[in-house]
């Protein structure tokens, strides 16, 4: 069946996506080439990381895990293999442009950058109380919406949900959820968006304000194509973006990175919880 919210979505995303990497790439050149010399090499560190959590991903997904083939969706397929390995190191690239325009636009603007890649700053400076403040409410939030609005999965979502519970298959799914996502979600949406963004609106409270809304919006939409009802999981996603803009504005990349790990990391057992609650029901 034809959904034409979602295609639009779909269009939305693919536009930002695209303008993103190409200011990401103008502004490198304009601004942050210069002004992140010194985070070079810490930025190839973090980058050679993803790329070898991507190839890693993409390598489980083809050999260590099993997926059921869903509609056209065949995520064990060598198809599929190699996507993914492209994607991981398209990524490689990419997210050197993402982490050093990013940092170069945070500190530019006022906004605390990464901790990583400041080196008059360490990991040690890490405030917990912000990583893990909000995240039981937007765990909450999440079982009481889906409570209200029962979302049911795509064909996609249901293709990339392992079968069985092989300890593999639990070792993808919190590999995914609680590092892959959290690291390259973080980094394109907070770091490099609200940077841009910065840059673009300033930095009064209004600006910041229209920073993180717009930027949780953008996040939300990217989670489009998951549940067959897009609005139902852009409403349970957003206050999460809003939650992990303003902590990245007040206190960096690495805070919004450990906060959104801890959420994903406890959602999985309260999706469990849901589908069984759900299960019972019927």
């Amino acid at each position: 069946m034809f959904n034409f919210f979602f295609i639009l979505l779909f269009l939305i995303n693919g536009l930002v996506s695209l303008s993103f990497f190409i200011l990401a790439v103008v502004f490198f050149f304009l601004e942050a080439r210069n002004a992140t010399r010194a985070a070079a090499k810490r930025t190839l560190v973090i980058t050679g990381v993803i790329l070898t959590a991507g190839l890693a991903n993409a390598l489980m997904m083809r050999y260590a895990v099993v997926f059921p083939k869903v509609g056209g969706y065949d995520l064990n397929s060598a198809y599929y293999l190699i996507i993914n390995l492209i994607s991981a190191v398209v990524s490689f690239f990419t997210y050197i442009f993402y982490l050093r325009t990013g940092q170069g636009l945070s500190k530019a603007g006022g906004a605390p950058g990464s901790l990583l890649l400041d080196p008059e700053r360490t990991l040690k400076k890490l405030d917990w109380k912000w990583i893990l403040f909000p995240v039981p409410f937007l765990v909450v939030w999440t079982f009481f919406w889906f409570g209200i609005a029962p979302p049911q999965p795509t064909e996609l979502a249901l293709a990339a949900s392992p079968e069985g519970d092989s300890l593999m298959a639990y070792v993808y799914t919190f590999f995914t959820a609680s590092f892959l996502a959290p690291v390259t979600e973080e980094i394109l949406y907070r770091h490099f968006a609200m940077g841009l963004f910065a840059k673009l609106f300033g930095d009064s409270k209004l600006a910041v304000i229209l920073n993180v809304g717009i930027t949780s919006l953008i996040f939300a939409i990217a989670h489009s194509g998951v549940v067959t009802e897009d609005w139902i999981k852009i409403i349970q996603i957003l206050p999460a973006g809003l939650a992990f803009g303003w902590i990245n504005k007040k206190k960096g990349l690495e805070h919004s990175i450990l906060a959104h790990s801890a959420f994903n990391t406890l959602i999985i057992p309260v999706s469990m919880v849901i589908e069984f609650i759900g299960s019972g029901w019927n």
